[in-house]
């Protein structure tokens, strides 16, 4: 994928499969989607990397977008058929490499962590 030496910054930057996140709402359980529930997943994940990194004598993370733009991408799905219609429109297509539906694509926890340990 064709990325600029310089560590850019795009909306967004990555993606979650949120869908049906099950959250406690004024006591009940409720359903979400979106955003709201792809953001914290995302930030799940990251904890988890973060808790390796700690185990292994390695500092936390810190600011993501060197490591999600370069070594990281190795640790993304791609998400390549799809788009995100909305308010009348088609919205926008995702594509190969990054898109403003995924941005680079959803988390691999897997490779991430193999990915980490080294960076």
């Amino acid at each position: 994928m064709p990325f600029p030496k310089v560590y850019t910054r795009a909306y967004p930057d990555v993606a979650a499969q949120s869908n049906r996140f099950k959250i406690i709402f004024k006591g009940s359980p409720a359903l979400i989607g979106g955003t709201s529930a792809s953001s914290p997943t995302f930030a799940g994940f990251v904890a988890l990397l973060n808790d390796v990194r700690l185990k292994a004598g390695r500092p936390s993370l810190g600011f993501l977008n060197p490591l999600l733009y370069s070594r990281g991408l190795a640790g993304l799905n791609d998400i390549v058929p799809g788009n995100n219609p909305g308010c009348g429109t088609p919205g926008f297509n995702s594509t190969v490499g990054w898109d403003p539906v995924t941005g680079l694509g959803t988390p691999n926890f897997g490779k991430l962590k193999e990915i980490v340990l080294q960076y």
